[in-house]
């Protein structure tokens, strides 16, 4: 066995090829996070948003697979006619060495998640999943980039103010 095949071995060891057909994009319990997993299944994708007074907002994304401590990867995520290698990092969890990547909400290669097309979102070692397209993650994202504020109703964004009535009498 040569060294490349050993890799991945251990790799796959670690982390068995990701099965994502019927996963789905769930809000998560707190509403600051959405889950793309099996229904009753631990996730296999999160976006997260964190939100702190006098800082713009970021997007966490972790990617529950195992990983080796301190190591970094290149998360590729292919989708709605955009390509994002999205810098990721192990990071120590409960649940052990994850990856894990924090970035401005509006950095345009989170837009790869916002379209309504599927995506490939590819991490090496850890297999790829492809993930049905959906609204959530759009609507999400736009979430956070407003700082966790509603949007606006449409009549309040185009409809003029309402005159005063007047004080003459």
């Amino acid at each position: 066995m040569e060294l490349g095949e050993t890799e991945s071995a251990a790799s796959l060891a670690l982390n068995p090829l990701p099965d994502s057909a019927g996963a789905r994009w769930l809000v998560s319990g707190d509403g600051k996070g959405i889950d793309f997993s099996k229904a009753g299944d631990k996730p296999l994708l999160t976006l997260r948003c964190v939100l702190a007074a006098g800082v713009k907002p970021q997007l966490a994304l972790i990617r529950h697979a195992q990983s080796a401590p301190r190591a970094k990867a290149l998360f590729a995520v292919l989708g709605n006619g955009i390509t994002s290698r999205l810098k990721l990092d192990a990071k120590l969890a409960r649940e052990g060495w994850r990856w894990e990547g924090l970035y401005p909400a509006d950095a345009p290669e989170l837009d790869a998640f916002t379209g309504q097309r599927d995506i490939e979102a590819t991490l090496p070692g850890a297999g790829t999943l492809l993930i049905q397209g959906s609204a959530l993650p759009r609507e999400f994202i736009a979430w956070c980039r407003r700082n966790g504020e509603k949007q606006p109703a449409p009549d309040a964004v185009t409809s003029p103010s309402p005159t005063p009535p007047s004080s003459k009498g």
